[in-house]
């Protein structure tokens, strides 16, 4: 789920979705990411940026460089917020 995360993370920062809301819908209909999480951006809010950060990292540690936290998730935890479905890439 980490990677999926940060990989939904990667295409809200490039603008392939355009919102929040899109990013987790687009997760729990398009590929099945676990619907009872709120979607994948709404997985790391739950989680909490700083720990999906920590626990991010040490799963780069292990298992190889895809693990590693997206810097949108990065830049935001260093700004204390978190994805909100007001946020709109437009």
């Amino acid at each position: 789920m980490f990677i999926q995360a940060n990989e939904s993370a990667k295409c809200y920062q490039e603008n392939v979705v355009r919102s929040v809301a899109d990013a987790n819908i687009g997760a729990i209909f398009g590929w099945g990411f676990a619907p009872h999480h709120g979607g994948t951006l709404q997985f790391i809010n739950a989680m909490g940026l700083e720990a999906f950060i920590t626990r991010s990292r040490e799963l780069a540690e292990q298992y190889g460089e895809r693990f590693q936290p997206a810097q949108i998730v990065l830049d935001m935890a260093a700004k204390g917020e978190v994805f909100s479905d007001d946020q709109c890439n437009d």
